[in-house]
């Protein structure tokens, strides 16, 4: 690695676990590869709201109100304010520790653990911390982590990713699937009015016991399951994968692929030799990014420059969602980039719209799966 990313972890996690970074490491990708993506910068709003948003809620599963997420990312942000390059691997980690979340990466989640982690960042919050982040946080950042506990975590984890459109998004979590054992005080605990009375408590931590380890096994089964999308082979009908590098067909060598933006972009790319592009989208918009504009040059100049060719343009969207509203949505998106692409000057009937075989793509992350690709015909 161009960057030892073990050892500023530990500078300030002492025992990190190699395991974990590793995951993390794997799980960034391509993002790594420019010093820009791979560094975390706390003073832009809008780079905290995408850790918030594709970090903490869409990896971790987190349902926290986003006041309680930003205290924490600012918490890590105060805990780090003296490095002068903050490593987005750190960062992650860090979150990831704070929460009790490191099993997801294939590491060892204790609640004493994730309590101390906790304890660490609200230690590091200071006068320099915006009031309203001094506010949420309550007194530490370590309060979501007190309040919600192992078998809190675990109902997180377990709650719905948010919908393709708004109303599913919109949907509140389900309730935590277990109450809250291991972050409770043991004298709470077991001074239950039947221990006062002399009743049988004897089974209590045999309850706890299976609580846990029924825990364990879920983050774990969830752990493998992304593992396994991650490196899902790519082919014409699905979009590239972050972590899998595509294979050039002349060559059969591996290519590197380009990022798949969060949210709305585009990604200009060639497909047998002819350019093409991928749109993408916010979840539930079918507003086309700025970035059309420049990427698009490619595929005019080839349509300038072969008579009979004409550009197919196809819309997905992601499994999340009511289908029929999906569907639509998908329609409705490929209609904004024909629309863009006649704006450009090139002729309406060079842009045709081709509905695929199956415009919900699965088996690869949410964002890649919400997108328009247009590609070259003759």
């Amino acid at each position: 690695m161009a960057e030892d990313w073990l050892a500023d972890v530990r500078k300030y996690a002492a025992d990190a676990d190699e395991t974990v970074v590793a995951a993390i490491v794997k799980y960034l990708g391509i993002a790594l590869r420019k010093v820009d993506s791979s560094l975390v910068s706390f003073t832009d709003k809008k780079e905290t709201d995408r850790v918030r948003e594709n970090f903490l809620k869409k990896k971790l599963g987190l349902t926290h109100d986003n006041a309680t997420l930003d205290a924490a990312i600012a918490g890590v942000g105060d805990r780090m304010k003296g490095d002068r390059t903050k490593n987005r691997v750190t960062v992650y980690y860090l979150l990831a520790e704070h929460y009790g979340l490191l099993s997801i990466f294939g590491g060892v989640a204790g609640a004493a653990a994730a309590t101390g982690a906790a304890a660490g960042l609200a230690g590091a919050r200071d006068n320099d911390a915006p009031p309203a982040a001094d506010d949420a946080a309550g007194g530490g950042a370590a309060a979501p982590l007190a309040a919600a506990g192992l078998g809190g975590a675990a109902g997180a984890a377990a709650a719905s990713f948010a919908a393709d459109t708004p109303a599913a998004a919109a949907a509140p979590p389900p309730p935590p699937a277990s109450p809250p054992p291991a972050s409770v005080a043991p004298q709470a605990a077991y001074s239950a009015p039947e221990a006062a009375a002399g009743g049988g408590i004897g089974w209590l931590p045999w309850l706890l016991l299976a609580l846990l380890v029924l825990a364990l096994l879920f983050f774990g089964l969830r752990y493998c399951s992304k593992q396994d999308a991650a490196v899902a082979p790519a082919d014409n009908g699905t979009a590239i994968s972050e972590t899998a590098p595509p294979v050039d067909g002349a060559a059969g060598t591996a290519v590197p692929a380009a990022a798949i933006p969060e949210g709305a972009g585009v990604v200009a790319a060639d497909r047998e030799g002819k350019p093409m592009l991928t749109v993408y989208f916010d979840t539930g918009k079918s507003l086309v990014s700025n970035d059309l504009a420049t990427a698009a040059a490619s595929v005019k100049a080839y349509v300038d420059g072969n008579p009979g060719a004409t550009l197919a343009v196809s819309g997905y969207n992601d499994p999340t969602g009511n289908a029929a509203a999906n569907a639509e949505l998908s329609k409705n998106r490929a209609q904004s980039v024909k629309a863009a692409l006649e704006k450009l000057g090139i002729a309406a009937d060079k842009v045709v719209l081709e509905k695929p075989a199956e415009t919900t793509t699965t088996g690869t992350d949410n964002s890649a799966a919400r997108r328009v690709e247009v590609t070259v015909k003759g």
